[in-house]
């Protein structure tokens, strides 16, 4: 995938800094995702890619979350002509009050978002489509950041699918030279601090 690594680094959507991620959790690196479909051509190869490692067969549902999950959703209900619903961050306080909207009830659902790091988003997603009747069985993102999400979602019952991990984006950036040693280092050892037994 050192395409991919390639275009998000050079496109923006990987950077190298000091960052705060939505869990709080501090970063040297950020995965910014939102930026892909500003490109329709790499967000079409993107999203085939992912769509290509997700057992389509075992889903009857793409489920994405609010907001970076939905245009991935979209643009894979688009491709594998699967029905889309999207899951709020929070349960409206209008009209219906619903917190998923679109219907998975008896349904085998994908659950999807652009980076995972932890899981709780996922977690939290996989929840409210419980409690609406649906049956997450899968879990995808673009990005695996490698901090703890895989292991959560599989103590949870969901399988979680990845196009490529944070450890891989480095290691093809700094093989083609757009990282030096120090910082890919420094990147590597952080990632492996939260996958320590």
């Amino acid at each position: 995938m050192s395409w991919l690594a390639v275009e998000l680094y050079r496109r923006g959507m990987v950077k190298i800094g000091e960052f705060t991620l939505s869990s709080g959790i501090k970063s040297p690196f950020y995965i910014d995702l939102r930026r892909l479909y500003s490109y329709p051509e790499l967000a079409r190869r993107v999203v085939s890619e992912l769509a290509s490692r997700i057992p389509m067969d075992r889903v009857d549902v793409i489920a994405g979350i609010k907001t970076a999950g939905i245009p991935l959703a979209t643009y894979l209900a688009c491709i594998t002509n699967k029905p889309l619903v999207y899951v709020r961050k929070e349960r409206k306080q209008h009209g219906s009050g619903s917190i998923v909207e679109g219907n998975v009830h008896g349904m085998r659902v994908v659950v999807v978002d652009d980076v995972v790091t932890t899981g709780n988003s996922f977690l939290k997603a996989i929840n409210n489509l419980r409690e609406e009747g649906g049956l997450p069985v899968l879990a995808a993102a673009i990005v695996d950041r490698g901090q703890g999400a895989r292991r959560l979602l599989m103590d949870h019952g969901v399988e979680l699918v990845s196009l490529t991990t944070a450890l891989e984006l480095f290691r093809e950036l700094y093989l083609g030279g757009y990282i030096d040693a120090d910082t890919y280092a420094s990147i590597v050892n952080y990632i492996k601090s939260f996958n320590k037994v």
